[in-house]
């Protein structure tokens, strides 16, 4: 009795996480309920009752006018919350401007949104022709971009294949590239370090690293774009090299500092 109740309970909170990141993904036109349905799966009276308790608990609302489903504001407090921990965006605002002037090129930071990546910064260099593939706010599967592609190398193998697995009815919404070549790409990145992949945009090519928080658990990335004939194949592995020089710098500043040991008496 107790497993059953266990394994019950645990697939209700995945099914209200389901229908969160539902929201999340319509975070400013607001999700329909059809649109919530089709995305987790659920049926229409097993979703609205996951709603209504959600929109009891502060962590969804509805607009009385558009009957569109948002998040609400209690999880606006728990990022608030979580920000000193998981929060890059105070931190790589140095290393992204720096990278664009460096390389002439866009540069990008993302974050992991559980099997999603959320773009947070993104710098143009000085190169007349930009890469544009991201815009700042969007969130894209893990693996979409280079970014997401360097944060599913940096994660253990079963944790990695399991997102892809999830993601994998949703990639033909955002690229053309197949799951089975995103599984070759984040094999070659784990044995390289780094990741390079052809952007969502054709004729683009993308470099990125991941980047830990001060906990050592996974964050987020850093990526350079640029149009493919400033990425051959040395250009690759110097830019590599600025993006890692970067990443080393963010963890550096996540770390708490050390407080100096006590004198002996």
């Amino acid at each position: 009795m107790s497993g059953s109740s266990d394994a019950a309970g645990v697939q209700s909170i995945r099914r209200a996480a389901s229908v969160l990141r539902a929201l999340a993904q319509r975070s400013q036109s607001g999700a329909r309920m059809v649109d919530i349905t089709r995305e987790t799966g659920l049926i229409h009276a097993t979703a609205h009752r996951i709603l209504q308790g959600l929109i009891a608990e502060g962590l969804a609302s509805q607009n009385p006018a558009t009957r569109r489903y948002h998040l609400g504001p209690y999880v606006y407090e728990l990022g608030l919350l979580a920000e000193p921990r998981l929060a890059l965006s105070g931190v790589v605002e140095q290393s992204v401007d720096l990278l664009a002037e460096r390389t002439g090129d866009t540069v990008f930071a993302a974050v992991r949104a559980g099997g999603d990546a959320l773009c947070i910064r993104r710098k143009a260099g000085s190169f007349p022709i930009q890469a544009f593939t991201i815009d700042v706010g969007a969130r894209i599967p893990l693996g979409v971009g280079c970014g997401g592609l360097a944060m599913l190398s940096a994660l253990p193998e079963e944790e990695a294949d399991s997102i892809m697995a999830a993601n994998a009815p949703r990639l033909a919404s955002f690229t053309s590239l197949e799951p089975q070549v995103l599984v070759r790409l984040v094999g070659e990145a784990r044995v390289r370090g780094y990741a390079v992949n052809v952007s969502r945009a054709p004729g683009v090519v993308a470099v990125g690293v991941a980047v830990r928080g001060a906990d050592g658990v996974l964050a987020g990335a850093l990526s350079v774009a640029a149009i493919e004939s400033r990425l051959p194949p040395e250009r690759i592995e110097q830019v590599a090299r600025l993006l890692r020089a970067e990443v080393r710098r963010i963890e550096k500043a996540q770390q708490p500092a050390r407080k100096p040991e006590a004198e002996e008496e």
